[in-house]
Formats: structure tokens, sequence, C-alpha cells
């Protein structure tokens, strides 16, 4: 397996477990994934009383995260059996990923969890860290498997 493979496959497991973490903590606190949070999202956001651009602001920000949930099975799949992401769908996902603050690596929420680690400033910066990794990884492991052409050469 060469380096470019193991890049997809090291980022298809870290959605798999995100993916994962999502159901088995959904699950653990009695709620059915996406219908409790759905549910719950509105009767709280029936109780806050917004409406206008806010409350369009914070019902698209719900949204984004829950589709960026549900994008995990088809990034994981297309890491794993295309051995490739899509351009769009990959900067898309990185766009939602920004604005639900979820890591791309998962093991790092994780971490935090069960260390305790509650720092805010701790969690931006390893955030950032995990993005600008999988960016950069990710638009490597591209590149090797869609070589540029050579320039011709001139005689």
């Amino acid at each position: 397996m060469n380096l470019r493979n193991k890049i997809f496959a090291f980022w298809g497991i870290m959605d798999v477990l995100a993916l994962a973490s999502y159901l088995f903590f959904s699950l653990q606190g009695g709620n059915v994934p996406f219908y409790s949070d759905i549910s719950g999202f509105y009767t709280n956001y029936s109780r806050l009383g917004v409406n206008g651009l806010m409350g369009v602001i914070i019902q698209t920000m719900f949204f984004i995260n829950i589709a960026l949930i549900i994008s995990l099975v088809f990034s994981a799949w297309s890491f794993f059996v295309k051995k490739d992401i899509h351009t769009i769908f990959f900067i898309v996902q990185e766009i939602a990923r920004v604005l639900s603050l979820k890591c791309s690596v998962a093991l790092i929420p994780l971490f935090m969890h069960f260390a305790g680690f509650t720092a805010a400033w701790g969690a931006i910066l390893l955030f950032i860290l995990s993005e600008v990794l999988k960016i950069a990884s990710v638009v490597w492991a591209k590149r090797q498997g869609n070589p540029q052409t050579a320039p011709a050469v001139s005689r």
C-alpha cells in the first residue's frame, strides 16, 4: 500500500470513527440518532423565541451539522472504495467542519472527552491543526494520484 492510499485510509477511518462516536454517544444517552437531535433542537429553538435572520442562521448551522454527520458515510466510502474524494465535496465538507467546529481527526474530541480536557484554547488549537493536516495531506495525495503532465521540452 503506497502512502497515498494510507492517507486516504487514515481519513476514511477518521470519518468512520466520527460517525461511530456520534451513534455511540447518542445511543448511550438514550437518544435515537438524528431524530432526537432534530426533536430536541426544535423544542429548544421554540423556547428561545428567535425569529428573523437570527432564527435562519441558527437553523442553518444546526442543519449544516446534521448534513456533515450524514456526509461522513459518503466521504468514508470515497476514501476506502474509490481511493479518492471529489474536490467539490471535500471543500464543502471542510467548510461545514469549520462552521460546526467538527474536528477531522476524530481521536482528538474522543481524547479530550475521556481525559476531561476542557480548555477552549487547546480545543481550538487542536481543531485548527487537524484541519490543516487534513487539507494538506488530502491535497498532496490527490496530486500524487493525478500527476501533472510534464512541460514540453523545446529544442
